[in-house]
This record gives structure tokens, C-alpha cells and sequence, in this order.
């Protein structure tokens, strides 16, 4: 999902060093940006703090907003974290700015092609495949999904579930791949674009797709059966925040308009400020998730608000950098891939053991099998991470661009 499975870092530094550092292989870490024509080169680890920001929220919303509490007390405390159902868009504009990052820095290289695909394969499909045998065999013992296997195979499930119109034909292990199918049809788009088309022609591209994903949207949403669900999980319709991100990639690569950004920073927080207010209000008149105005307006103002946040990690000092530099939440950032694919499944395991003893929708039977679910999930990711996933990366190193 997202920057959820773009290149993690091989270790962790500090952010008060992280300037000093070296341009490294941008393969070797989603936090690298790259670019020594720019004012920012080497390891970004804010960029790590922002990955585990995103999937912070993605846990917190699939835990907390799944229980059905009963006090109004409780309810109103948690409508401040309405929309942490959107951490996944956050991924989607962390990817964009990173693959775009690697593919302009890689665009003259004679195995543009070839590295690219090697080294995201290295990286996607061996967990996605543990994945989907996961959840093959949970379907032999809960019930069949009505997605078949192939569809999974090659990542075109989206279009199954917009289809069907929701997640609940299919696994809870799998639900959650929705977004990595709208990752890979990135994949198949974005590398030619950036080979063969001008900076210029790329741009105007960019800014297309921006403009236009949110009228894709609502034309969805007021003419097709499951439209507004479509337009949720559909590439097409989803592609302005990867285009935002690929966006600001070319612009850390425009020293000019990158010293314009630096220089006005403070706009730049006003900017932010206005979105979050302009959100704020849309969540106070309590929008049902696929209603029209949340459909076209919403999601383009997140996308929005979370590209002026990278910008933030990216220029600022201070409390942003401190905030997102915490050892934590990078280290959640680099666990994102794992903890995203598996959490759902390792939650809804450990609610069925629990159910076993109490009633399984029951309120503390869902606290407790969500806190039992993360925990047990960051435990196998850090596992995972070190004796499977890095080997894996180095061996995708092999192939240079």
C-alpha cells in the first residue's frame, strides 16, 4: 500500500545528521531522496517518521473504529480521529514522491526497465505471496471469497471489489490488498511516463491527473451501480495523491522552485492549517465515507494536506522534525510493509481465540483481540524484517541501474 512497500532503510539515523550524509543507492531506502542538484540530499529520516505516521493511523482506525462503544463520552473523544482512515492516502503520496524520486534520478540508465521491476518484485511479491497463501488457507476454513485466485495474481482485485461494491466478499487478510493492486497498476504507468516524456509534458501529465481524478470520482459516484465504492478503490480514481507525490519529487529536482518552497514556509503552514480547518468542518457536518462532497472534495484536500506535510518534513526544523525523527515511529516506518499486509489477519485471529471465552463482537472481546492483533503483528515484522525482508532487498541490490 502506498509507501508502505517502497524501499525501507537499512538502519536508522539521526535527523540532526541527516544533511551530512552521502547521496546513497535510492534503492536502499524509501528515505532517500537523491538529488545533489537540490538542497536536500542523502537519508531523510523524517521520511521514516512519516511512513510509520501513516501506518500508525491505518492501525489506530482499524482497531479502535471497529469496537461499538457505548459511551457518548468515549464517541466524542474519538470523532477527533475520524480520519485516520486516511492514512492510506498518506502512503499514496509518500509513494509517489519516492518511486518518482528513484525513476527521474534512474531515467538515463541503460536497465531503467529491468531494475526497476526486479528490485520492486524483491521487495512486493514475497510477502504478498505469504500473504494470499495465508489467506487461501482461511478460506478453506471460514468460508470461500468470491474474488478468485487470479485476480490476486495480478493485482487487479480492486476492480473485483469495486465490482462487487465493499470488502465484505472477501477475506479479512486480503481486504486490505486494495491498495497494493492500485500501487502495481502505478507501476505499469509511471516508469514510461518518466522515461519518455520531457519534465515539461511530464508535469502537465501530472497536473492532469490531479484535476481530473476528483470529476472521475463523482461521474462514479452519480452513474455507476457501486460508484461510490469504486471510485474508492480504483486507480484511476485514486490517482491524484500518486500523482501529488511524483509531482513534488520533480520539484526537489527544480533547485529555482525548490529555494521558492524553502523561502515560503510559512505560507506553507498556513496552507496546511486551511486545509485541516476546511476538513474539520466537513467532519463536524458528520458526511457519511461515500457521500459526493467526501468523494470528490475530501479526498483531493487530503491528498493536498498530506503533500504540504511531506513538504513540512522536508524543509522544517524543530517540533515537525523532532515529532517525526522519534526512534519509534521510525521504526514503525520501516516495519510498515508487514505490519499493513498481516495486521488485519493477525487481529482477526486473535478476536476468533478470544471469542472462544466471550462473545466474539462483543466491545472487549474487539479491544482486546485489536491490542492482542498489533502487537503480535509489529513482533513477527521485526522478524520478518530482519531475517527475510532485508536479505531479500540486498539480493534485489544486484541488479544496478
Amino acid at each position: 500500500m502506498g509507501s508502505v512497500i517502497d524501499y525501507q532503510p537499512q538502519a536508522q539515523s539521526s535527523c540532526s545528521s541527516h544533511r551530512d550524509r552521502e547521496v546513497g543507492n535510492v534503492d536502499s531506502g524509501a528515505s532517500y531522496v537523491g538529488v545533489p542538484s537540490a538542497p536536500i540530499t542523502g537519508r531523510i529520516p523524517a521520511l521514516d517518521g512519516l511512513r510509520g505516521t501513516a501506518i500508525l493511523l491505518v492501525l489506530v482506525f482499524h482497531w479502535l473504529y471497529s469496537i461499538p462503544f457505548h459511551s457518548k463520552f468515549l464517541l466524542r473523544l474519538l470523532s477527533v480521529g475520524r480520519l485516520s482512515w486516511s492514512g492510506v492516502d498518506l502512503f499514496f503520496v509518500l509513494s509517489g514522491f519516492l518511486i518518482g524520486g528513484i525513476l527521474l534520478d534512474a531515467k538515463g540508465s541503460s536497465h531503467y526497465f529491468r531494475t526497476f521491476y526486479s528490485r520492486r518484485a524483491y521487495r512486493i511479491l514475497p510477502l504478498y505471496g505469504a500473504l494470499i497463501v495465508l489467506s487461501l488457507f482461511a478460506s478453506r476454513l471460514f468460508g470461500e471469497s468470491k474474488i478468485p485466485l487470479i485476480a490476486y495474481l495480478f493485482f487487479v482485485q480492486n476492480f473485483w471489489f469495486a465490482h462487487l461494491g465493499g470488502f465484505g466478499y472477501v477475506s479479512v487478510a486480503t481486504g486490505v490488498t486494495w491498495s497494493l493492486a492500485i500501487e502495481e497498476q502505478f507501476y505499469l504507468i509511471a516508469p514510461a511516463a518518466v522515461r519518455w516524456l520531457s519534465r515539461s509534458r511530464l508535469c502537465l501529465l501530472l497536473v492532469c491527473v490531479v484535476v481530473t481524478a476528483p470529476v472521475l470520482r463523482l461521474v462514479m459516484y452519480y452513474t455507476l451501480e457501486n460508484g461510490e465504492f469504486a471510485a474508492y478503490v480504483l486507480t484511476p480514481c485514486r490517482a491524484d495523491a500518486l500523482c501529488l507525490g511524483v509531482l513534488l519529487s520533480l520539484l526537489v529536482r527544480t533547485p529555482s522552485a525548490w529555494a521558492v518552497v524553502v523561502s515560503k514556509r510559512t505560507i506553507l503552514w498556513w496552507v496546511v492549517v486551511g486545509i485541516f480547518g476546511t476538513m474539520a468542518l466537513l467532519e463536524y457536518h458528520k458526511l457519511i465515507p461515500f457521500s459526493g462532497v467526501v468523494m470528490t472534495a475530501e479526498y483531493s484536500l487530503l491528498a493536498l494536506f498530506y503533500a504540504c506535510w511531506l513538504l513540512l518534513a522536508l524543509t522544517s526544523n524543530g517540533i515537525v522534525q523532532r515529532t517525526l525523527c522519534m526512534k519509534w515511529l521510525m521504526k514503525l516506518g520501516t516495519l510498515a510493509y508487514f505490519t499493513y499486509l498481516f495486521h488485519r489477519a493477525a487481529m482477526e485471529g486473535c478476536r476468533r481465540l478470544i471469542a472462544l471465552w466471550y462473545p466474539y463482537d462483543g466491545v472487549a472481546t474487539r479491544l482486546w483481540s485489536g491490542v492482542a492483533g498489533i502487537t503480535l503483528t509489529l513482533l513477527l515484522a521485526a522478524v520478518s524484517w530482519r531475517f527475510f525482508e532485508q536479505p531479500l532487498l540486498r539480493r534485489g541490490r544486484r541488479y544496478e541501474y
